[in-house]
């Protein structure tokens, strides 16, 4: 064999091609260069900045939802309480207005034509309270009784005698009688004594027996109660003369259900 075809062999025993005798060859990788000065690179680019932003869309309208809710609630629990009202209402015992009507009609008539009632302060108050037709006769202009005292004046007593009368037009009514005071003391202010309670119910009672005397029954008369001076009538003038006064109260028959008021009912 001919010494020129065989190439030499380095003593590590890697031919000059660099491949081991018998092996294959394995390309090394690049490495990548740092950048010198004056070299111009590619700039990185970060995948954040491709990220797409949503824009937030505030509902502007949305308290108007929450609104409509409330008023709703509302709504909904007044009619609630208006039904339970109306229940409780209807279901309370009425009275029968179809003769004290006409009787304070008739009361009225009969004041309108005493022309010494038109001459002073009128002592008559006509109104219905929950019991029903109430006639209040106010110390006014002419006293009801001497001060201090217990015995009706002539005034007092032609006063009654027009009460008797409208109060006899409804026989099946009864009749509350109040007697009131003044706060001022009565006696020089004792506290343990005779005082506005026993000279407020000695009014009422002395009321009392004048309506007997003008011919109204008295199984009619329920009650008779004093007040003193604890009910004024004029709570920023307590020592006011309008603060005595007697109260007469026709009371007409309850009855249950719904009646015709005849566009008066009371109060």
């Amino acid at each position: 064999m001919s010494s020129e075809n065989v190439s030499e062999v380095p003593a590590g025993g890697v031919p000059d091609g660099g491949v081991p005798a018998g092996g294959v060859q394995h390309e090394t990788p690049e490495l990548p260069l740092k950048p010198g000065p004056g070299t111009k690179t590619k700039p990185v680019v970060s995948r954040r900045a491709f990220k797409k932003r949503t824009k937030k869309v505030i509902a502007h309208g949305a308290w108007k939802l929450v609104y409509a809710d409330f008023v709703t609630v509302l709504m909904a629990f007044f009619i609630v309480v208006w039904v339970m009202l109306f229940d409780n209402i209807s279901k309370r015992e009425r009275i029968d207005t179809s003769c004290i009507e006409p009787v304070a009609n008739e009361l009225k008539e009969l004041i309108a034509g005493d022309a010494g009632l038109q001459s002073g302060k009128a002592p008559f108050d006509i109104d219905y309270s929950t019991d029903g037709l109430r006639i209040i006769l106010k110390d006014a202009g002419e006293p009801l009784f001497q001060r201090g005292g217990t015995v009706l004046s002539d005034f007092a007593k032609k006063q009654f005698q027009k009460i008797a009368v409208v109060a006899n037009k409804c026989p099946t009514h009864k009749l509350k009688i109040e007697g009131y005071t003044d706060a001022e003391p009565y006696g020089g202010g004792g506290t343990v004594g005779y005082s506005n309670w026993e000279l407020s119910a000695e009014r009422a009672n002395s009321a009392r027996r004048e309506l007997i005397l003008e011919k109204v029954p008295t199984e009619r008369i329920s009650q008779v109660i004093g007040y003193g001076d604890s009910v004024p009538s004029m709570p920023q003038d307590p020592k006011n003369p309008l603060n005595r006064r007697i109260s007469i109260t026709i009371i007409p028959p309850k009855i249950g259900g719904q009646v015709k008021m005849g566009g008066m009912s009371p109060v």
